[in-house]
């Protein structure tokens, strides 16, 4: 212990350690405000700097930043449709066309202080921080318009500090270069309301029905908060809570001066009266009609949580558009060509091998009709059926490819109740035994019922469900060998694709890839190949019998077409013609028909089809269109001819020289006429056996000159005319038919249009 010079003893002094450690502490946060200040600082300097390289193109960058319209867009490039998401009215002159009650109900909903800060709130900004931190969350935003107009530049949409200050920065800048009106008019024209509009002039058109010189206090004091929760509280959606959210700011605007009280008493007691008809936002027009429509039906099935109209997806496609226009103009050409045929309308799908839709015409005007005949369309496709009857007998066993058939006339017997059915040619004429090569090529109706009738009807039923992909419902009759289902172009497609690709099939589709908003794929098609659907011999039959359809039969107009094989098909009393047919990469199928308005404004069909000219047939007529569609698109893809080499199956033909093709007029009945046989056995007629009013086989050569003979039926001729020219047949016109006449006005020159 000291002792001091005055004899008193002084004690030690010693620092206590809590004041130390708390100028220590105080010394921390100093420092840490310190570094906080400048770091803040930095990341403001940095913020203020971003948000000044988008002020001068402020506009343009609001428009790029707001909702998106979804579109759908061809495989080249081409904007196929837009789908409206936005409805928007932009205001260009504050003054003269925003009423200052409308301005004054926003400003007093949203920001009673805009006339008087700088683009932040710090007062606004200080309650919020208060009751962020006693609620532990981010409960309240505090944002002034100019912030709520900065928010549009960042579409994330998030609720975070590094989004706020973003906001607050653009904010700061966009006060320092714009006006408040300035501001003002751009906030009116982006900010969202709901139902889609964009935009306080939208808003009122969408709500009201009005111009905005035109709303009431009350109607504009409604619109002011509907920015708040434009899908959850606008007048339409919810009209008790827009009621409560137009009193909360009437009474605001009152409290601010901003309406007397008379005025605020009478905008509490308006009734709400909301525009009863919709608007209708619609952007763009459709380019490939159908096709377009046959995606939305897609999308709609398979995606439907997936809402185009709110904007910004991508729908990419399969679709070429120069052949969809090649497509589209042969379909308008054949039916302007052939109105004296009474073919009024008509429809093509064209797909790669790998189910790729390329192009689809569902009918000759969209304007007219929106009916798609491609996917929605069932239509009995005649003789081009069958091929699936064949290639059924020969999956099942029942039936080889170097087999021959009897051409007699076939008679159907129920053993169980006895109906009788007597099938018919329509050149009338039958006999002889024909290899498949030959029943096929020529499409002889005969041959292709015994066919049939050795696979049965039920076994046919489940091939062309399991096997060729058909999804509609086929009767099982014999009667549908001749094409007496109805069935979708869409699905003849996918079928021939089976011979196409030599066993497997192919589902078409149309969609390549959905993107979504935000950029990220939602889904990405590849081709769906069922693989060995039938077996790979009986498809290279079938194809090699196609092809001779194309060389020798009733398909000869499609020989330019590179490696072409196909099939003609006409229904009973030519309601309907088709051609279905394949390259090595590409599956085409044509139709074509007399569609006409219903005379009953009451049915609910509003589309009939009735008969066309007995000279409209699959193989004059609608392979007219498939011809160049197949040759034109071909060249795009770079299809080169090759040597097709057609095999021999055998099975020579016994058959009269005068027995032409069926398909000039197939008669094909109706579903249901012939009744199905229970047990799938042998239905009647024996093989061969002539059966019914017969024509001697020595009676059906020609001539010298190959000129068919006249069949006398008492006071008329029965005629055999070229389908073509209407002249008397030779043995080289592809395509004929049997005409009554009168004795003395039948056709005496022989057919010049075909022969060497």
């Amino acid at each position: 212990m000291a002792v001091s010079t005055a004899g008193r003893v002084r004690p030690n002094k010693k620092r206590s350690p809590w004041k130390r450690r708390l100028k220590i502490a105080f010394a921390l946060v100093f420092l840490m405000t310190l570094v906080l200040f400048i770091v803040g600082g930095l990341i403001w300097s940095g913020e203020l700097s971003k948000a000044q390289e988008k002020i001068p193109k402020l506009e343009s960058l609001l428009g790029q930043y707001s909702n998106q319209p979804s579109v759908i867009v061809s495989a080249d490039g081409q904007t196929l449709f837009t789908i409206a998401s936005e409805y928007r009215r932009p205001i260009k002159d504050l003054r003269k066309e925003v009423p200052d009650s409308v301005r004054n109900a926003t400003i007093a909903a949203e920001d009673k202080r805009f006339y008087d800060h700088e683009g932040i709130d710090t007062m606004a900004i200080m309650r919020v921080l208060f009751t962020n931190a006693k609620e532990g969350r981010m409960a309240q935003g505090g944002s002034t318009l100019t912030m709520q107009l900065a928010k549009r530049l960042y579409s994330d949409g998030s609720r975070t500090f590094q989004r706020k200050l973003e906001d607050m920065a653009m904010a700061v800048q966009m006060e320092r270069v714009l006006s408040k009106d300035e501001i003002l008019r751009l906030y009116f024209n982006q900010v969202y309301y709901g139902r889609k509009a964009y935009g306080i002039q939208a808003a009122a058109d969408i709500y009201f029905g009005k111009k905005l010189d035109q709303l009431t206090i009350g109607e504009a004091a409604m619109l002011a908060r509907c920015v708040r929760r434009p899908s959850q509280e606008n007048p339409i959606d919810n009209p008790k809570k827009a009621i409560e959210n137009r009193d909360v700011v009437l009474s605001i605007m009152r409290s601010e001066r901003m309406i007397s009280e008379e005025e605020y008493e009478k905008a509490l007691q308006e009734p709400l009266k909301v525009r009863k008809t919709a608007v209708r936002a619609v952007a763009g027009v459709k380019l490939a009609p159908y096709f377009v429509d046959y995606v939305l039906e897609v999308l709609h099935d398979e995606f439907p949580h997936i809402d185009l109209g709110a904007g910004g997806y991508r729908i990419e496609t399969t679709l070429n558009m120069k052949m969809q226009t090649k497509a589209e103009e042969e379909v308008r050409k054949l039916v302007r060509n052939n109105r004296s045929r009474r073919v009024t309308t008509a429809a093509f799908l064209l797909m790669t091998r790998s189910g790729e839709i390329k192009a689809m015409v569902g009918g000759v005007d969209y304007k007219r009709n929106q009916y798609n005949v491609i996917t929605q369309g069932r239509r009995q496709p005649g003789s081009a059926w069958k091929p699936f009857v064949y290639a059924s007998a020969f999956e099942s066993g029942r039936l080889s490819p170097r087999d021959t058939l009897s051409n007699a006339q076939y008679v159907f017997r129920d053993p169980y109740t006895g109906y009788q059915k007597v099938f018919k040619n329509a050149s009338g004429r039958y006999g002889g035994q024909v290899s498949i090569r030959t029943a096929i090529s020529q499409s002889l109706n005969m041959p292709a019922l015994r066919a049939m009738e050795r696979a049965g009807p039920a076994t046919m039923v489940g091939y062309a469900h399991r096997a060729f992909g058909f999804e509609s419902e086929l009767d099982p009759v014999i009667a549908l060998a001749l094409g007496a289902g109805a069935v979708s172009p869409l699905e003849m497609a996918q079928g021939y694709s089976v011979f196409a690709l030599e066993g497997d099939r192919a589902t078409a589709y149309g969609i390549r890839r959905i993107v979504g908003p935000d950029g990220s794929v939602v889904r990405e098609f590849r081709p769906d190949i069922k693989v060995n659907v039938i077996s790979k011999s009986t498809a290279e039959a079938i194809s090699s019998f196609l092809r001779a359809v194309v060389t020798s039969g009733t398909g000869r107009i499609a020989r330019s077409v590179n490696n072409a094989r196909g099939k003609t098909g006409t229904t009973s009393e030519n309601r309907d013609a088709w051609f279905c047919g394949y390259t090595d990469e590409l599956v085409g199928i044509g139709w074509i028909a007399n569609e006409r308005p219903n005379p009953n404004p009451n049915a609910a069909l509003k589309w009939v089809y009735e008969p066309m000219s007995r000279s409209a047939f699959g193989g004059t007529v609608t392979i007219t269109m498939w011809q160049p569609i197949m040759a034109y698109a071909q060249k795009l893809m770079g299809e080169k001819a090759r040597r097709i080499e057609e095999k021999s199956y055998g099975g020579g033909d016994s058959i009269p020289a005068g027995i032409r093709s069926d398909d000039t007029g197939d008669e094909v009945p109706a579903p249901g006429d012939v009744p199905a046989n229970p047990d799938d056995g042998p239905v009647t007629s024996p093989d061969g056996t002539p059966v019914g009013p017969q024509r001697p086989a020595e009676d059906g050569g020609g001539g010298a000159d190959g000129v068919r003979p006249d069949e006398d039926r008492g006071g008329d001729v029965m005629v055999e005319i070229c389908a073509d020219s209407g002249a008397r047949a030779t043995r080289y016109c592809p395509e004929t038919v049997v005409r009554p006449f009168r004795r003395g006005t039948q056709p005496r020159r022989a057919c010049s249009l075909h022969g060497p």
